[in-house]
């Protein structure tokens, strides 16, 4: 005897089976067994008790960090390169592999910054991304041969081949973080672009207050005092070695202090008097024990005015002189010391054009000395160009030149 409701309720369990079979199927959550294989640059494992879950460890500076994100091509995209205190490059490695079964042509890769370099190895050749100007080149080594480059259109990736690309980040001079990118673009029509994401951390060797000495302007007969305290975000207790040898117008010493835990320096100086003539400020450069026989540099600003000024300076400009018109430019010497300034004598040399179109009178306004130099309206036409040489009574500056040049028509 047949019973209906036995074979209604099998072909239900049936339909259902094969309903499922027709389904999608949704994967399982995979197994972590990062463990087991090669870990990509910059990634950590924690072992023992911790090694239950992933760890994270603070990287050690400039050594690579977190490491996350991935494609079709690469594991990896984006990556941390560490911490660096005022040098160095930042260096990622991004590992790939071409996941077709043809070869796929790399046809651009552009760099988010001039500062931000790359190196391609793949197939056993080893290309590189050169930003000045911007080109892709094969590097050709051969044995007992220097290194040659050759531009390239493009990078050909066989099929299944694996590689790296290097990329670098300048971290000189760099305070807080520096991110950068490389966009790769390629044949491959289900991914035409990756994109490769790095950044790195610049922090602070040494804490600087004030972080550079303005003495302002000042006499070159003068001389200012300065203090600068030096302490270190990386090492608790350090140490100056050695100053590098400065301009004779500073005289500097540095004296250690504990502040709480941490060493701290303090530098005091003095500046001038200087010599006629020679320029204002300085940089102090002090080596350490800090990361490496690290330096830091003490910058010194002063705007130093000489025994005496000449305005407009050391050349002046006649511009257009029109055929016919005189023209009378005035040079002014100030002196800054008190001096009673008085030309001796005034000469007229290299001139393009005759002595009799050409004067130069002294007077005097206040302490200064004014020199009209004059441009008759006889002058031909053409270039006027010449030097005048004024010989003054200073004690310390004898003698001045001006050059002037200008042209009639």
């Amino acid at each position: 005897m047949k019973h209906p409701i036995l074979h209604l309720g099998l072909i239900a369990v049936l339909g259902a089976g094969l309903a499922a079979q027709d389904k999608p199927h949704k994967p399982t959550k995979p197994l972590d067994v990062r463990a087991s294989r090669k870990l990509p640059a910059g990634d950590t494992v924690a072992h023992g008790d911790a090694a239950k879950g992933r760890i994270e460890q603070k990287p050690a500076a400039g050594q690579p960090g977190e490491a996350s994100g991935g494609d079709s091509w690469f594991d990896v995209t984006n990556r941390d390169l560490g911490t660096f205190y005022g040098k160095g490059e930042a260096v990622g490695t991004f590992r790939f592999k071409n996941p077709h079964d043809e070869p796929i042509d790399w046809r651009s890769l552009t760099p988010s910054c001039q500062c931000a370099k790359a190196v391609i190895r793949v197939d056993g050749k080893t290309f590189r991304l050169m930003n000045k100007p911007k080109r892709l080149v094969e590097v050709i080594e051969e044995r007992g041969q220097p290194e040659r480059i050759q531009n390239v259109a493009a990078i050909t990736i066989p099929a299944g081949a694996e590689g790296e690309v290097e990329t670098h980040l300048d971290m000189r001079n760099i305070q807080g973080a520096k991110y950068a990118t490389l966009d790769i673009h390629s044949t491959d029509p289900k991914q035409p672009q990756s994109k490769l994401t790095f950044r790195a951390k610049g922090a602070k060797l040494f804490a600087l207050s004030p972080n550079e000495v303005n003495l302002n302007k000042m006499s070159w007969n003068d001389q200012r005092e300065f203090t600068v305290t030096v302490s270190s975000p990386l090492q608790k207790d350090w140490q100056i070695l050695s100053m590098d040898e400065a301009d004779k117008a500073f005289d500097v010493t540095w004296e250690k202090s504990q502040v709480g835990d941490r060493t701290q320096w303090t530098i005091k100086g003095k500046y001038g008097p200087l010599e006629n003539g020679q320029p204002g400020g300085g940089v102090l450069r002090f080596k350490t024990d800090v990361n490496g026989a690290s330096t830091f540099d003490v910058r010194v600003l002063a705007y130093v005015t000489g025994p005496l000024d000449v305005k407009p300076g050391a050349f002046l400009p006649l511009g257009l002189i029109r055929k016919g018109s005189a023209v009378s430019k005035e040079v002014v010497f100030e002196p800054n010391d008190g001096t009673e300034l008085e030309a001796l004598s005034i000469e007229l040399g290299k001139l393009t054009l005759k002595e009799e179109f050409v004067t130069a009178v002294a007077r005097k306004d206040g302490k200064n000395l004014v020199i009209d130099l004059t441009i008759s309206a006889d002058a031909p036409k053409g270039l006027v160009k010449g030097e005048m040489v004024v010989t003054l009574n200073h004690p310390l500056v004898k003698e001045k030149r001006v050059m002037f040049n200008g042209f009639v028509r």
